[in-house]
């Protein structure tokens, strides 16, 4: 049966200010569709900080989920990826979930140095 699932973890940065990076894996792998996305900054986070969420690649090759640039603001995001038909043509304004079987990485660029530079919350689909 499907369940909605929450999953959080946070990113430590190290390094110079406005060039300091990090990543952190989720705790566990996720078997489902990712739904939602809430980014939660730390209050100093420089506003020219990179956020890269995708798959680890475990288990196929690593994909982007999500990337926002140069910003420090918290957002919900509802990430989606284009739709295809069996020959492989884009399907004009048709968006599905990310369907993921790993773990996620979110990694951080462009910040200061910051432990739980960020918190990500993921919900999710799981179909395990």
């Amino acid at each position: 049966m499907d369940r909605l699932r929450v999953m959080t973890w946070t990113v430590t940065t190290t390094g110079v200010a406005g060039s300091a990076s990090g990543n952190a894996d989720s705790p566990s792998p996720i078997t489902g569709e990712v739904l939602a996305v809430y980014v939660d900054y730390h209050a100093s986070a420089p506003a020219t900080t990179d956020l890269t969420l995708k798959t680890k690649g475990d288990t196929p090759p690593s994909y982007n989920i999500i990337v926002i640039s140069n910003s420090a603001t918290d957002a919900y995001k509802a990430p989606r990826s284009g739709a295809v038909d069996a020959a492989n043509a884009a399907i004009t304004n048709s968006f599905v979930p990310f369907a993921v079987s790993d773990k996620l990485n979110c990694a951080l660029a462009q910040s200061d140095a910051l432990t739980d530079a960020v918190r990500v919350t993921v919900l999710y689909r799981d179909i395990s």
